[in-house]
């Protein structure tokens, strides 16, 4: 017989910015491992992730039913403009049913910031993040740095609980007049993945 010992889901998050789109999307994976284990009643778990937006309550699982990528739509407070920042959230909850320990950690990528109808206001944009224990965290602008190419990685998530992803979008205080109007999408990834928690190891 053979336990499911390890998980990992992912999802694409979309920020809506005064100035453009930012989303977050993701996949999901699954590892197994060998286990032995006496007759009896076998229950099947779920691995169950959700994502609220901090902002507007908008909210899904990271993989929908039909196994793709759910995305969801961040919408920032405030107005961006040169030399200011705008901010949002995710708030990331581990749902699962699975018995016994079953913590998570929530990874988010890199934001790839892209140019809409061949503008350039892309290169003038910037995207900073951090965790946070609570959603009104996001609104408090210290704390944020750029994520590095490893990505950035939340505490322990355990069953029912929740970790919170702030973004802070901010527009250099040089952009050109000339951007006036031109719009970014801004996309990253946000993967779940199963904390091992099996005394005897996953």
């Amino acid at each position: 017989m053979r336990t499911k010992r390890r998980l990992q889901t992912a999802a694409l998050i979309a920020i809506a910015v005064v100035l453009g789109l930012f989303t977050v999307q993701g996949t999901y994976a699954l590892w197994s491992a060998a286990a032995s284990a006496s007759p009896g009643t076998v229950t099947s778990a779920s691995f169950d992730t959700a994502m609220t937006a901090v902002n507007t309550g908008q909210s899904t699982t990271m993989t929908l039913s039909n196994g793709a990528a759910a995305t969801l739509t961040l919408s920032p407070a405030g107005t961006l403009g040169p030399g200011t920042s705008v901010y949002g959230g995710v708030v990331v909850t581990n749902n699962t049913n699975a018995g016994g320990q079953f913590n998570t950690a929530i990874t988010a990528s890199q934001p790839t910031i892209a140019n809409v109808n061949g503008g350039a206001l892309a290169g003038y944009v910037r995207v900073n993040a951090k965790t946070a224990a609570s959603s009104t965290e996001c609104s408090i602008a210290t704390g944020f740095a750029p994520v590095s190419s490893t990505g950035l990685v939340s505490p322990a998530v355990v069953k029912g609980g929740s970790t919170v992803f702030c973004f802070q979008i901010s527009l250099d205080s040089s952009a050109p007049a000339t951007v006036k109007g031109q719009a970014v999408n801004i996309s990253l990834q946000l993967t779940a993945r199963q904390l091992c928690g099996v005394p005897s190891g996953c």
